[in-house]
């Protein structure tokens, strides 16, 4: 009699969760860039297209930090994952203070096109993320494979 394999976390369908949602944010970012610098050119000229891709970098900054977390994590527990996750955040702060005082000095820029296109692209990142996260489909409960326990062990979701 052979015994069936135990489950691997790593492999289970929730742990390609996080990391397909950042990725998947951050194309629809670098989608959104040559919109955003079109729409400030015609909106405020060069300055306007200028201030535009650079506010782009924000929400581009925060994602691409937010990926390496989950790649980091995604294969690990759950409470190391929450953990990884939160000090990404501490991380991400930094990063975008560090570009917004680099950003600072910068002549020629729109500030207005800047604000507009990091608050759209920040959102137009979390909608996109929402959505892969909500459509992908993963169990709540995986089935023990193992042959004993009580039937089921809850997956770590969020």
């Amino acid at each position: 009699m052979t015994t069936p394999p135990k489950p691997d976390p790593s492999s289970s369908a929730w742990a390609d969760r996080p990391v397909t949602a950042a990725r998947s944010g951050l194309l629809a970012l670098v989608a959104f860039v040559p919109l955003a610098a079109l729409l400030g050119q015609l909106l405020a000229g060069r300055d306007g297209a200028l201030g535009a891709a650079l506010g782009c970098l924000v929400p581009i900054t925060v994602l691409v930090l937010t990926w390496a977390a989950a790649e980091i994590g995604s294969r690990r527990s759950a409470s190391t994952f929450a953990g990884l996750m939160m000090g990404s955040f501490l991380v991400k702060m930094a990063a975008v203070a560090l570009l917004l005082v680099a950003l600072r000095g910068v002549d020629g820029l729109s500030r207005p096109a800047f604000g507009v296109a990091a608050l759209v692209g920040l959102v137009l990142a979390l909608v996109v993320e929402a959505w892969v996260v909500a459509s992908t489909r993963a169990p709540y409960v995986e089935p023990d494979v193992t042959g004993g326990g009580s039937g089921g062990r809850r997956s770590p979701g969020w």
